[in-house]
């Protein structure tokens, strides 16, 4: 039994203490960038990623500090990660504007449908883990309206608890559709940022295929598919073409 406890203990105490480690870090993190100094701050932020600690706070800071030396592709790694977590963030969709406003090339979007620009957005209320969350509250809750509908047996409290309970079980199945959709496109929809300073764009996965245009770093990118060391990406655009996996960073 003491040796149960002892371990259960030195688990918490690892725990608090990387916890506590992560906040003076970020603090200290906070405290360099404010006192202009970008690249200790960049340090200890990095160091908290490593801990294996990931936040909407802590990838916006990161950013704000790359933007701050001039590193436009890795500001914007940094933002879209954050907004993985929170595409609804005001501040991290501000300040990327600022960061794409410094790109060498201007990518115009294909044009998209009124039906799917509203999915997005109502996808977007919520994350992945908040529209789980709620349906499967929601359908606990449904369980407990069944089974007082059940053992009722006057007639118009068992309508009162059925019709209740209908509607908490068709919420829980939508929101749990939502959130296991969203986890599936997040999981085929692999974005990326180029980090060539320079890149050219080719028809096939080799140095030898035509090259059909070029763009430069900070540009994202969808992944189509992967081929030893190269990579087919599309633009927002439309466009497609092979570039060598080295030369881009994946959002994840």
């Amino acid at each position: 039994m003491k040796k149960t406890t002892i371990l259960i203990s030195l688990v918490f105490t690892v725990f608090v203490f990387s916890q506590t480690e992560n906040e003076v870090k970020f603090k200290n993190g906070v405290e360099f960038y404010n006192g202009g100094d970008y690249l200790n701050a960049i340090d200890q932020f990095n160091k908290i990623l490593i801990n294996g600690e990931h936040s909407v706070e802590l990838y916006f800071n990161l950013a704000n500090s790359y933007y701050k030396i001039n590193d436009i592709p890795n500001s914007i790694l940094y933002y879209e990660k954050a907004l993985k977590i929170n595409p609804k963030n005001l501040d991290v969709l501000n300040n990327l504007k600022y960061s794409q406003n410094m790109l060498i090339d201007k990518i115009e979007l294909l044009p998209t449908d009124q039906l799917s620009n509203i999915l997005i957005n109502i996808s977007n209320i919520f994350s992945i883990n908040q529209w789980l969350i709620i349906g499967i509250i929601s359908s606990y809750i449904f369980l407990i309206l069944f089974t007082l509908y059940y053992f009722k047996r006057d007639s118009n409290s068992k309508k009162k608890y059925f019709t209740f309970s209908s509607i908490l079980f068709c919420i829980s199945i939508v929101f749990i559709l939502m959130g296991i959709t969203k986890f599936e496109n997040q999981q085929t929809k692999i974005e990326a940022i180029i980090f060539d300073k320079k890149i050219d764009f080719r028809t096939e996965p080799n140095y030898r295929s035509e090259i059909q245009f070029n763009l430069h770093e900070g540009t994202k990118v969808k992944i189509k598919e992967e081929l030893n060391d190269w990579v087919l990406v599309e633009l927002s655009n439309g466009s497609n073409g092979w570039l060598e996996l080295r030369s881009i960073k994946k959002i994840n």
